[in-house]
C-alpha cells in the first residue's frame, strides 16, 4: 500500500516542481501515471487526479497575473521624429536664381542683378503651423542694384517672394523660397518641379 501512495505523492511532487518552476505541468501524462501507481485503489487515484486539476488551476492562475503584470511594451521610437517628419522643407521655384550669401553672417540670402530689372519687390510672409496658409508679415523695394538681404527666421515656416519689375512695371524676374526656417536654413533647398 506504501508504494503507490509513494508514488502518487511522487507524481504530485513533480507537477508542483513545475508550477513553481514556471513550467505547466503536462497534465494528460501525469494523469496517466496516477492512474498505473494507483492500480487497483481507485479512490487514491481519484484523490490524486483532483489534487492534480487543483495543481493545474495554479499554473493557470499564475500565468495569467504574470502576462497582466507583463510591462506593456513601449511604441517603438519612429525612424524620423514626429517634429521632424511634419516640418516644412525649404524649397524654392521661379526664374530667379537665389541661393545662402556664402561671407555674411546670420540668414542672408543673394542673387544676381538683372539689366531688365529696375526695382525688387520683396514680401515677408510666414505661419504658425503646416496646415495655415502663409501670412504676409513685411513688403519692401530694392533698388535694381540691391541683391543682396537678410531674412528675419524663426522656429515658424517662413516664406519669400521676390519679385524684379521692369520699367513698365512688368515682372522680368521671379523666386519664392517657403519653408524656411532657423532650423532649416541650412538643409538644401529642393527646386520645385515647373519651375
Amino acid at each position: 500500500m506504501a508504494e503507490p501512495e509513494a508514488e502518487l505523492e511522487a507524481i504530485l511532487a513533480e507537477a508542483r516542481a513545475s508550477v513553481a518552476a514556471g513550467r505547466e505541468p503536462d497534465v494528460s501524462g501525469l494523469e496517466r501515471r496516477v492512474t498505473v501507481a494507483a492500480g487497483p485503489d481507485v479512490e487514491a487515484g481519484a484523490q490524486a487526479r483532483e489534487q492534480l486539476v487543483r495543481i493545474a488551476a495554479v499554473w493557470r492562475a499564475r500565468s495569467r497575473v504574470a502576462q497582466e503584470r507583463e510591462p506593456v511594451e513601449p511604441p517603438k521610437p519612429r525612424s524620423v521624429p514626429l517634429r521632424e517628419a511634419f516640418r516644412a522643407r525649404p524649397t524654392i521655384s521661379g526664374t530667379l536664381e537665389v541661393r545662402r550669401a556664402a561671407n555674411r553672417a546670420g540668414f542672408w540670402i543673394e542673387w544676381r542683378p538683372d539689366p531688365a530689372v529696375t526695382e525688387w519687390e520683396v514680401r515677408f510672409s510666414e505661419r504658425p503651423d503646416l496646415r495655415s496658409e502663409y501670412a504676409e508679415r513685411e513688403s519692401r523695394t530694392l533698388a535694381a542694384d540691391e541683391t543682396a538681404l537678410e531674412l528675419p527666421l524663426g522656429e515658424n515656416p517662413f516664406q519669400v517672394a521676390i519679385v524684379g519689375r521692369g520699367r513698365t512695371g512688368r515682372a522680368q524676374r521671379r523666386a519664392l523660397i517657403s519653408g524656411l526656417t532657423r532650423e532649416s536654413w541650412r538643409e538644401r533647398w529642393q527646386r520645385r518641379a515647373g519651375s
